[in-house]
C-alpha cells in the first residue's frame, strides 16, 4: 500500500461508498483517484469484497428512500452540485449529481409552487422545462413527491375555485388590490375545465380523467356476446308474435266484413221477394194493408 492510499483513506473510501453507493463520489470524499480504486479492486480480492458489500448496503438503504433528496444533509451538495438519489427499474440505486433536464429537489420545489398557483400540471411542467409524462413518472416513483403534489394540487384547486366565486360575486366591481400570488391568466372556461379535471383527485368526485381501461377479459366478452344474442332472439320472438297477432286480427276483420256483405245480399233478395205489385206488374210500395173492413 502506497502513501497516497493509506489505511485511513481506505476506510474513508469504504464509508463514503456505503453511504452513497457511488464510486466517483466516494473517491472525492476520500481524496483518492478512481484509477487507484480500479487498480486495488482488480488486484486485491479483499478490497473487491468490501466494495461489493458497501455497494450492496447502500443500495438496500437507498431502495427504501421515499424522496429524491438524500436524508443525510451532508450528502445533498458536493462542490456546489446538487446530489440526488438516482436509480430505478433494476439499475443500481445510488446518490449522484443531478443532471440537466432531470428531476431534483430544486426542480420539484419550483414545479410544486407553480402547481399550487395554477392547478395546471402542464403549465407547471413548462415552468421547469419538463414534460407531463416525466412528471407523472416521477410522481409514481417517489411517494414523498406524490404527497407534496397532492397538497399543492389541493391548494391550487381551492384558490382557483375561490377566485371563480369571487369574480362571479363581484362581476361589476372595480379591480381590487393585486394579490401576493396571483393566478396565471386564463379564461373562465379554462378554469372550469381545470376544476373538472382535478375534482376526482381533490374531492373524490367522478372518475379519474385520462385513465385507460385494462385489457378485456375474454370470459366477460363471451358472456356479453351471448347476452346480446339472447336479447336479439327474444326481440325476434316478440316481433313474430306481434306479426301473427296482426295477421289474426286482419283475418277476423276480413271474415266479419264478408259475413256482413253476405247478409246485405240476402236481405236485398228477401225484400225483393216480399214486394207487392199492381195489376200492371208495377211494385207498389208504401201502402198499408188493413185487416178490417172498409168504412
Amino acid at each position: 500500500m502506497t502513501a497516497k492510499f493509506t489505511a485511513a483513506r481506505r476506510e474513508a473510501f469504504f464509508r463514503a461508498l456505503a453511504r452513497t453507493g457511488n464510486q466517483a463520489l466516494a473517491c472525492e470524499h476520500a481524496k483518492v483517484s478512481r484509477s487507484w480504486v480500479t487498480l486495488h479492486r482488480s488486484g486485491d480480492p479483499e478490497f473487491r469484497r468490501r466494495m461489493d458489500e458497501a455497494i450492496a448496503a447502500a443500495k438496500a438503504r437507498l431502495d427504501a428512500a421515499t424522496e429524491r433528496r438524500p436524508e443525510d444533509k451532508a450528502l445533498r451538495w458536493q462542490d456546489g452540485d446538487e446530489l440526488v438519489v438516482r436509480g430505478s427499474r433494476g439499475r443500481r440505486t445510488q446518490i449522484a449529481r443531478s443532471r440537466l433536464k432531470q428531476w431534483s429537489p430544486r426542480v420539484e420545489t419550483r414545479f410544486l409552487a407553480k402547481l399550487a398557483a395554477s392547478c395546471n400540471v402542464k403549465a407547471a411542467c413548462a415552468e421547469v422545462g419538463m414534460t407531463p409524462a416525466s412528471a407523472y413518472g416521477h410522481r409514481n416513483r417517489w411517494p414523498a413527491f406524490q404527497r407534496r403534489w397532492d397538497e399543492a394540487l389541493e391548494n391550487g384547486y381551492i384558490r382557483l375555485e375561490g377566485t371563480l366565486v369571487e369574480n362571479a360575486a363581484n362581476l361589476y366591481s372595480r379591480e381590487d388590490y393585486p394579490l401576493d400570488h396571483p393566478l396565471p391568466d386564463m379564461t373562465t372556461a379554462q378554469a372550469i375545465h381545470l376544476l373538472h379535471m382535478h375534482k376526482h383527485g381533490v374531492l373524490g368526485i367522478g372518475k379519474r380523467p385520462g385513465r385507460l381501461a385494462g385489457p378485456p377479459d375474454m370470459d366477460e366478452v363471451r358472456k356479453s356476446i351471448l347476452r346480446k344474442i339472447e336479447a336479439i332472439a327474444r326481440l325476434d320472438e316478440r316481433e313474430a308474435a306481434r306479426k301473427a297477432q296482426r295477421e289474426m286480427k286482419a283475418a277476423a276483420k276480413a271474415a266479419a266484413e264478408g259475413a256482413a256483405a253476405e247478409g246485405e245480399v240476402a236481405g236485398d233478395e228477401s225484400a225483393a221477394q216480399g214486394e207487392r205489385c199492381d195489376p200492371a206488374g208495377v211494385p207498389v210500395r208504401g201502402l198499408r194493408i188493413w185487416a178490417g173492413t172498409e168504412q
